[in-house]
């Protein structure tokens, strides 16, 4: 009778510990992926701000450069992708990084067209622009850092277990640098 009693109160002990643990770890990972959420909402913020500067940026730099619309036609079509993605986290991520990449031409016009280099509205805006980037870099890598706090808590042992119960999974959104990057330009000073 006294074994049956030790043996049922192990077994309730071990209930408690690993409903405990059950329920430590998924209050745990509600925070996390709360917290997800939450940085790639700032980082929305952010990219907004770079959204609504756009349309003052090619407007003053329409007038000094006919000729290059094929730049702001891919800038706007880049623009409207971003606010077509809508809040979609992998939809979002790569749009701006099409978006990335159709500003950068706008920014080296300037070196062609020396009278848009003192235009102050441009250069004003060209400010605004390059210090929302730095911003949006900074968010992103704030961004990078919360997903991959969450991704190791809910794939560590014993968490993985209570993870797949509970119904989180690792989750793949975060953002990369643009893969053309990886290609060094070449320097030719012999022209």
């Amino acid at each position: 009778m006294k074994a049956g009693l030790i043996g049922l109160g192990v077994l309730v002990l071990l209930l408690v510990l690993v409903g405990g643990s059950y329920v430590s770890a998924k209050n745990q990972m509600v925070v996390l992926n709360e917290n997800v959420t939450q940085q790639f909402h700032q980082l929305d913020v952010v990219q907004q701000r770079r959204l609504d500067l756009i349309p003052n940026l090619v407007a003053s730099v329409k007038g000094y450069v006919k000729e290059e619309e094929t730049v702001l036609t891919n800038i706007a079509n880049a623009r409207a992708g971003v606010i077509a993605a809508g809040s979609n986290a992998a939809s979002s991520i790569d749009a701006n990084k099409r978006l990335d990449v159709a500003i950068s031409p706008l920014l080296r016009l300037q070196e062609a067209y020396p009278d848009l280099k003192s235009n102050q509205q441009f250069i004003r805006l060209e400010d605004e622009l390059a210090g929302t980037e730095n911003r949006i870099a900074v968010e992103r890598q704030k961004y990078n850092k919360t997903l991959e706090t969450y991704n190791v808590f809910v794939r560590q042992f014993p968490n993985s277990i209570w993870a797949n119960m509970a119904g989180f999974h690792y989750r793949d959104e975060y953002y990369t640098g643009n893969p053309a990057n990886a290609n060094a330009p070449t320097v030719d000073f012999g022209k």
